[in-house]
């Protein structure tokens, strides 16, 4: 719903624009979705980024393995085993799950490696396409460029730019 307000506001904006200036106004639109899937660099980022959660989900892998293995051990074992073994085996257990939580939290959490790996191969592939745009936007006069799928602004004159005004007015408000 927010995002249909925005580019029904952005549209308008823009339609006024046009009419103001109608032949000195250029819009264009990008398709974000397919520079992705079809740029090389992003099928390169995209097979390292999943060799790299490959190697984490298989050591995630053992790591759950090994815990069954105590746990299956422990409960076949448990009526034979003296307290102090059965004790040792349970402590043994219990670290060995505190510490895969963590690692799973490391790896695959809110704030773990995959996000941070993911954003560290895909800036410079954003980054680029952006500097492509700027530079198709500066060499072609375009006053707006769009991104197709997202539904966003991707570039936009400077003399377009209202921030600096509204933030006068609010501390005109004040």
């Amino acid at each position: 719903m927010m995002r249909g307000l925005k580019i029904a506001a952005v549209m308008f904006f823009a339609a006024a624009a046009f009419t103001t200036a109608s032949a000195q106004l250029k819009i264009g639109f990008v398709n974000s979705e397919k520079i992705f899937t079809q740029f090389e660099g992003t099928r390169v980022a995209q097979e390292q980024f999943n060799r790299e959660v490959a190697r984490w989900e298989q050591e995630a892998s053992r790591r759950t393995r090994e815990i069954t293995e105590l746990r299956n051990q422990l409960e076949a074992q448990s009526l034979l085993l003296s307290a102090d073994r059965r004790k040792t085996l349970e402590d043994s257990l219990r670290q060995m799950i505190i510490t895969h939580e963590r690692f799973l939290q490391e790896k695959f959490g809110q704030r773990g490696e995959v996000l941070t790996k993911n954003e560290e191969l895909t800036r410079p592939i954003l980054e680029k396409i952006q500097r492509i745009i700027d530079r198709i936007a500066a060499d072609e006069q375009f006053d707006f460029i769009f991104d197709w799928r997202a539904g966003g602004l991707v570039f936009a004159k400077d003399a377009y730019d209202l921030t600096d005004r509204v933030l006068a007015q609010l501390a005109r408000e004040r």
